[in-house]
């Protein structure tokens, strides 16, 4: 009886096997990252735009960093009504509407003249106060750059107040507490020296005046007297 041998032979194969998942996919779906972008001071980032741009006239750019974004302009400051043309701003985020800035007019009176309340303009000042004059920005309910010469007294337009006044006829002569000419006409009151001007030049004794006070010294000398609103004027 003859027998049969069997031989194995034991040879390396490579297995293979297809991976498959629990769930069917269908679809992949990319995951997007918007764009960064890093603007200097003095740029800003357009709606829809892919770099930064200058900063137009009437805006402030201080810088940063944005992503893209179409729909937003992003670093861009309003300071005024924009006066230049602007590209890449018609975003959701740009004003429908632009809110006036008022800002007080500014006058600068001269010496003899206020700022009234409420008024826009420089006026004489009113006799009994003085006006030193200055810049001053209008104000509803303050008057500006006026005093009061309580006790004493001022002619209109005046800068001054003036302690006293002397009186001749239906005319006066505002009175100074220093002296300003020589000669001047000094008067005493009480144990204080007030003074009025005198000139060679014929002047009135006031601004508000017709007359003239002429006097004449012991040496032939004619003279005017009067009083800082017309003297040198």
């Amino acid at each position: 009886m003859k027998k049969l041998f069997l031989i194995f032979l034991l040879l390396p194969l490579s297995a293979f096997a297809d991976m498959t998942c629990d769930t069917n996919v269908n679809k992949y779906y990319a995951i997007y990252t918007p764009n960064s972008y890093t603007c200097s001071v003095g740029q800003y980032l357009p709606a829809n735009a892919v770099a930064c741009v200058a900063c137009p006239n009437g805006f402030t750019c201080p810088g940063g960093t944005f992503n893209f974004n179409p729909n937003l302009f992003q670093g861009l400051i309003f300071e005024t009504i924009p006066q230049t043309t602007m590209n890449n701003v018609c975003a959701v985020n740009f004003p429908k509407k632009l809110q006036a800035k008022y800002a007080p007019n500014s006058h600068t009176c001269s010496s003899g003249y206020y700022l009234p309340a409420g008024v826009d303009a420089c006026t004489l000042c009113p006799s009994g106060n003085a006006c030193v004059g200055g810049t001053y920005s209008f104000n509803e309910t303050m008057d500006q750059g006026i005093i009061s010469c309580t006790g004493a007294f001022a002619p209109t337009g005046s800068a001054v107040c003036y302690p006293h006044i002397l009186h001749v006829g239906d005319s006066n002569v505002y009175l100074r507490s220093t002296k300003l000419t020589t000669p001047s006409l000094n008067i005493k009151i009480g144990n204080d020296v007030f003074y009025a001007n005198m000139t060679t030049v014929r002047t009135r004794m006031n601004k508000d005046s017709s007359h003239y006070l002429h006097v004449k010294t012991a040496d032939n000398v004619h003279y005017y007297v009067c009083d800082d609103t017309t003297y040198g004027q």
